[in-house]
């Protein structure tokens, strides 16, 4: 809009381009008051009053307006620097840092590629075909029908829960989830723009959507033997009319530990949950003391386990679905990516913990508790007022409503709080887009949750001292939204490329682990990197897995602002974060990275500390 007259970009005395130093006060222009956004108010002083420089009008709003206090450059200070005694000195010597998001991550280990070796060689994209891979996926219509090949990305991880182990390799420490499918983003936005219309659907409306099992002992290598593709739709019986859905019955697959169980977590209309079972050939075969292992002979075939044939793999790996998945409903037709977490029952420590749902992040942290394992029996009726969208056909015929009418039972209203507080530290969006023109949603979303961090691990590792309650902690994501502008012609070309949609950051957030699960801290935005690039087939001695020859492609689209590209991917989707099997020090993240692989990094949690509640010296301000 023209409106904000920035200083030039300044940096360190050493020339580290890891940020911006600027006089405006982080949060400023991303605070609102009476309905404005500050930065509107400092833009309207500063026409009012040529002679103020953009810090002055920033510092009289802010003095001025209670709401805007942020903006004035001795309260951010003071909010900062609580001891400090002369605010004014600091000032003078201070500026805030605006980090770029691939310097903001956390620093992170034993960073490892994942590749599912169960996927036929001939249904893996030849990279000798990457250079014309249009035309390679013409072939492979013309032959198949379809694109004929896989990719998997967007990896859940879990722990193997001690009642499992029996029944399983001893080797075993993790089961890792997949998405295998055709349906990927590892060529360039241009690339699939030339595609025909019919190899355009066939890549993004494919109806092949299957889930990738793999277990990986505690340095995440896959144990040989144990790696299986599943199609579990079709097993089902969960399909979608293609000729009336063009979009698979599931997408992504999450994986939760509670209670000790495996719960299976799917994007369908909605989000629908299910408990897992593992067993190994050769291994225990004994029934586990689940309470609900015998089920009754007269009981509904939907209530009932449903072992699994693997797609690819062989048979060493027996997966069984203990029913058929419950949908949760509370989050309406657009919910997807919820996290499942538990907390301990306070009067019965030795009873299981109760379960929720986490349905929003941000601006409103919306939770429902629910008992996964009941569900209430909609109608067909009930299913398509819940689904049905003003314009569209007033008719639905689809298999997949068999777990659409299972509504997972709930407990007592959703709980929201509101009132997150502002990130810990800003990033280089907020310098270059201030107020109503923020390119990210406001509003965030799974994601992955949660990891208990303790009293003890709370005052390890950040600013603070003095934490009397522990927290849960989880990262979400945001992006810039498609808006209707970005295909009108008159738009200008130079807008659509300052600030393109559908580019993905992340950011940490904690809570209290108890309704109404209020938000009590967030991190500024951050974006994971991309595997190092190969050579001959193998990963270089820094990166553990197996070569995955889809790594190079990430690089094809990289995070872009303001006409800056960033290293890291365009998408990053944060999938897993939990706590490393045996180690309750470092955290497991898990990412998909443009929809093309998928990637495990170790973080300790004093790391994640860090970036929650940082060094105002570290993350907030810099020397001029």
């Amino acid at each position: 809009r023209g409106l904000f007259l920035f200083p030039p970009p300044r940096h360190n005395s050493t020339g580290d381009d890891s940020y911006i130093l600027s006089p405006i006060c982080g949060g400023c222009f991303r605070t609102r008051y009476g309905g404005k956004h500050c930065a509107e108010l400092v833009s309207a002083r500063q026409r009012k009053d040529t002679s103020l420089s953009l810090a002055d009008a920033a510092t009289v709003v802010g003095k001025e307006i209670p709401g805007c206090n942020i903006c004035d450059i001795d309260h951010c200070l003071a909010t900062h620097f609580k001891e400090a005694v002369n605010h004014s000195y600091y000032a003078i010597k201070h500026q805030t840092k605006y980090w770029r998001f691939d310097r903001s991550q956390p620093k992170f280990s034993n960073p490892t590629t994942l590749t599912l070796t169960s996927i036929p060689s001939e249904l893996r994209m030849p990279p000798s075909r990457f250079d014309d891979v249009g035309t390679y996926f013409g072939e492979q219509y013309k032959l198949t029908g379809s694109l004929g090949f896989f990719v998997e990305y967007n990896p859940g991880l879990v722990a193997i829960p001690d009642r499992m182990k029996p029944h399983l390799p001893p080797e075993a420490a993790y089961l890792l989830s997949l998405r295998v499918t055709s349906a990927n983003n590892c060529f360039a936005t241009t690339t699939y723009e030339k595609l025909p219309k019919v190899l355009w659907d066939s890549l993004y409306n494919t109806v092949v959507n299957h889930l990738g099992l793999q277990l990986l002992d505690l340095n995440y290598q896959p144990l040989k033997g144990y790696d299986v593709v599943i199609e579990l739709d079709k097993q089902l019986g969960l399909t979608r009319p293609s000729r009336i859905f063009y979009s698979p019955s599931f997408m992504d697959y999450r994986l939760f530990v509670l209670n000790d169980e495996i719960y299976l977590h799917v994007n369908a209309d909605t989000v629908a949950v299910t408990k897992l079972q593992l067993r190994a050939k050769g291994f225990s075969n004994a029934v586990s003391d689940d309470a609900d292992a015998s089920v009754p002979a007269n009981a509904n075939r939907e209530d009932q386990p449903y072992d699994l044939e693997n797609l690819y793999g062989g048979d060493n790996l027996q997966v069984t679905l203990k029913h058929m998945p419950n949908t949760i409903w509370s989050g309406g037709i657009n919910g997807k990516n919820y996290a499942l977490f538990s907390v301990p029952n306070s009067t019965h420590p030795d009873a299981p913990g109760s379960i929720y749902a986490e349905i929003d992040i941000t601006p409103r942290h919306k939770v429902q508790q629910i008992l996964p394992e009941e569900y209430d029996q909609l109608t067909s009726r009930e299913v398509f007022e819940h689904l049905w969208k003003p314009g569209t056909k007033k008719s639905r015929i689809a298999d997949i409503d068999i777990i659409s009418r299972r509504e997972a039972k709930e407990v007592k209203n959703a709980t929201e709080s509101e009132g997150a507080p502002l990130p810990s530290f800003s990033t280089v969006d907020e310098h270059w887009f201030p107020g109503g023109d923020a390119p990210f949603k406001e509003s965030g979303h799974g994601g992955a949750c949660c990891v208990h961090f303790s009293v003890d691990a709370l005052n390890f590792g950040g600013t603070r001292n003095n934490h009397h309650e522990p927290l849960l902690v989880g990262i979400a994501h945001t992006k810039v939204a498609w808006k209707p502008w970005y295909s009108r012609k008159n738009v200008p070309q130079e807008r659509k490329d300052r600030v393109p949609h559908t580019h993905y950051v992340s950011f940490l957030y904690a809570f209290d682990p108890y309704p109404p699960f209020q938000i009590r801290a967030r991190s500024g935005y951050f974006c994971l990197g991309h595997a190092p690039l190969s050579t001959d087939n193998k990963l270089p001695p820094t990166e553990g897995g197996i070569f995955n020859p889809h790594s190079i492609l990430t690089r094809n689209r990289m995070l872009q602002q303001n006409n800056i590209i960033f290293d890291c991917p365009q998408m990053h989707f944060i999938s897993t974060f939990i706590e490393k099997a045996g180690d309750p020090s470092n955290i497991v993240i898990g990412y998909g990275l443009n929809d093309c692989t998928g990637r495990l990094v170790e973080v300790e949690k004093r790391e994640i500390v860090r970036l929650l509640y940082p060094d105002p010296l570290d993350m907030i301000f810099g020397v001029e």
